[in-house]
């Protein structure tokens, strides 16, 4: 299986800290990808989920950080003397903010006295007022001071008149600031080559946006715009990666920004909310030079524009399988001592690695593949572990119900008499009870001696790998699957071996994409009719109906025109009873519960309506599955492990599968796989030709 022996993995040598060592199967990707971040590229990243799209592009950042041609930067916003509305983001490099920052310096308005001021002005000037008064004798020296007083106090009035309508009229000019709204903001200091990750459906976070003020913004009450400026992800990945993820949830508009960021390499923030007093505010544009990767699933690649896609200088399509050799298999228990360590999870025993790398056959749908899918196999792993460190569900109950039935212990005094009597039935009691073992251990025990802990060497096992797969808790698929199957197979009428009949054909299906195999009853008849057609009956999906109305056209034709040597084995037919254009032809996928929506029945579909035609038994002892097309080749189905593994848990002795399947078959025991290429070669195998 592997090329190195081992009882656990504990035996095997540690991963590679670099996480670019640790990306499985994607060699080829790596290497585009690398060279791609390397020259400044842009690159779109395509693949099923869990093949390590996000994993590939932490591993560039990683080695992003050791970038030594990277010079640090920041990013402050101050006001826009001219116009509030534009505040002013600047770019500085290289020392520190306080360092450089230079701040135009703008006039300041006069600020006009305080209410405080005034009263504590008022009160100075009564008490000084009071005492000159007093040391005067003379009434008309007292008036002249008064007199000279009330000039002065009328000069100060009109110039604190003055001096508010002078302040008003200066704030109101726009090169006027308050001082506490002058000291610029830091927005963002990047110290080495970033990598942002951004999600596609947040646009505040992905572009930036402008903080709401309930007051407008306008000094002195209200929040200045440039201390609202929120800047995006496009702006933090300046001369570094932007990775956006789940592109199919990127909205047009946010699309036409990107496009522009990459065109221009500067970006403006606005307010994203027509709503909010943000709405009015714009920043000049803002560096935005980087990189940028996007991914997605394969039909992802639909959403984006077409001048977007354009700009994509690399676009990368993940493989979700890769071959079944020593090599990859060797990578395949890379991955697996990658996951028990990054995790922190329990030690594997040879055994499990083994299974799950028969896991990763199922999964692929060939016996010569491994998955790419990482991410069902690393579930697997992690609710293994679970199993064998946790406890069952049971003690997990009991204890926790003694933790909340136990009573608090409490102390209560005993009488001296009532000590004696408690002596006593302790006595008698204590002589009717035997001893468990465990007490006479524990009354021989020294107990001078500290307890020992035992070490923990519980590993991952195969049963543990196994539970895990017979429950189907990794895929929702699996377990809609299997509880169909406990649920209703029993009420199924197929019976396997049984004796021949005509128009009864067992076809083969599968439920979900993850899912379990299922055994279904085809059922044929056909009567004289004036209105001929083709009924089909609890059937769901067109290209389900769309393959039993070939079957029937191709059945048609091949008994029409004699050229199955099963027409021939019968002998002379009457031409009346060859006249399909005065036939009708039903057709039932009988206890059809599982939604079948494929071509994988159309085999099986013409054998059952031959057999109906030509009124010859078909045997009851073999399952089929296999496309067909009008020329009578059978062509190549999936889940073929799945429908095998059916056809055994019914009975079956023997299934029908296209020869092109036949290399993917991973577990034949238990039943005679037989292939096929065409559909002549059905005839001997299916139909019960020794009584013609």
């Amino acid at each position: 299986m592997f090329s190195v022996q081992f009882k656990t993995t504990d035996e095997l040598p540690k991963p590679s800290p670099n996480l670019i060592n640790q990306v499985i199967g994607q060699d080829e990707a790596v290497k585009i990808v690398l060279s791609a971040v390397k020259n400044k590229r842009h690159a779109l990243l395509l693949g099923d989920p869990g093949v390590g799209k996000s994993m590939m592009v932490k591993a560039f950042g990683q080695l992003l950080e050791h970038s030594s041609d990277f010079k640090p930067y920041s990013l402050i916003a101050r006001p826009n003397i001219k116009n509030s509305e534009k505040p002013i983001v600047d770019l500085i490099e290289g020392r520190m903010i306080e360092e450089t920052a230079q701040i135009e310096s703008p006039k300041l308005m006069r600020q006009p006295p305080s209410i405080f001021t005034l009263l504590l002005g008022i009160i100075v000037s009564s008490l000084v007022l009071s005492y000159i008064l007093n040391g005067l004798s003379d009434p008309s020296s007292k008036f002249a001071v008064i007199a000279a007083i009330s000039v002065i106090g009328s000069l100060l009035v009109f110039l604190i008149l003055f001096l508010n309508i002078f302040g008003a009229t200066k704030a109101s000019m726009p090169n006027s600031v308050s001082p506490a709204d002058v000291k610029p903001v830091v927005l963002y200091e990047c110290k080495k080559r970033p990598l942002v990750r951004a999600s596609a459906y947040n646009i505040t976070k992905l572009l930036g946006d402008i903080k709401h003020c309930p007051l407008g913004g306008k000094p002195p009450i209200g929040t200045p715009p440039h201390k609202r400026v929120i800047i995006g992800a496009i702006h933090e990945a300046h001369k570094g990666i932007l990775y956006v993820d789940e592109i199919k949830t990127m909205p047009v508009d946010v699309q036409d920004y990107i496009l522009t960021a990459l065109q221009d390499k500067q970006l403006a923030i606005s307010g994203r909310n027509p709503n909010s007093s943000g709405a009015s505010v714009e920043t000049n544009p803002i560096p935005c030079d980087l990189t940028l990767i996007m991914s997605g699933n394969m039909d992802d690649a639909s959403n984006l524009r077409a001048p977007l896609l354009d700009r994509i200088d690399y676009k990368v399509v993940l493989k979700n399988k890769m071959d079944n050799n020593q090599e990859n298999r060797d990578k395949l228990l890379q991955f697996i001592v990658q996951e028990l360590e990054n995790n922190n999870l329990r030690p594997m025993s040879y055994e499990a690695c083994c299974e799950i790398v028969r896991m990763a056959q199922l999964l692929s749908g060939s016996k010569n593949k491994l998955t790419l899918r990482l991410r069902q196999l690393s579930n697997i792993i992690k609710m293994a572990n679970d199993i064998a460190t946790g406890k069952e569900l049971s003690e997990s109950i009991e204890e926790m119900s003694e933790k909340e039935v136990k009573p608090e212990v409490t102390v209560k005094a005993v009488k001296p008499a009532e000590k004696k009597n408690t002596r006593k039935i302790r006595a008698v009691v204590g002589k009717l009870k035997p001893k468990k073992s465990e007490e006479v251990a524990k009354e021989v025990k020294p107990v001078s001696k500290a307890p020992v802990l035992e070490k923990d060497d519980r590993v991952i096992e195969l049963d543990h790998i196994n539970e895990i797969i017979s429950t189907g808790i990794y895929s929702m698929s699996k377990q809609v699957a299997i509880d169909y199957l406990k649920n209703f197979k029993r009420y199924k009428n197929i019976v396997s071996n049984d004796k021949p009949k005509i128009g009864v054909i067992h076809g083969l299906a599968v439920l979900g994409a993850d899912g379990l195999g299922d055994v279904t009853k085809i059922i044929t008849k056909i009567v004289k009719s004036k209105h001929p057609r083709t009924n089909l009956l609890n059937i769901s999906g067109d290209l389900a109906k769309h393959s039993i109305t070939l079957a029937s056209a191709l059945s048609k034709k091949l008994v029409s025109d004699g050229t199955l040597s099963i027409a021939k084995a019968k002998g002379e037919v009457a031409k009346e009873d060859l006249d399909l254009a005065e036939h009708e032809i039903y057709i039932q996928f009988s206890q059809s519960y599982s939604k079948i929506d494929g071509d994988s029945a159309t085999a099986a579909a013409c054998l059952s309506i031959i057999s109906s035609l030509l009124n010859i038994p078909l045997k009851q002892d073999f399952c089929i599955t296999g496309s067909l097309d009008l020329n009578g080749e059978i062509l190549a189905i999936g889940g073929v492990n799945e429908k095998i593994n059916a056809a055994k848990e019914y009975g079956f002795k023997r299934v029908i599968i296209p020869q092109s399947n036949f290399e993917d078959v991973i577990d034949p025991e238990g039943i005679e796989v037989i292939p096929v290429t065409r559909l002549e070669e059905i005839i001997p195998l299916a139909f019960e030709l020794n009584n013609l």
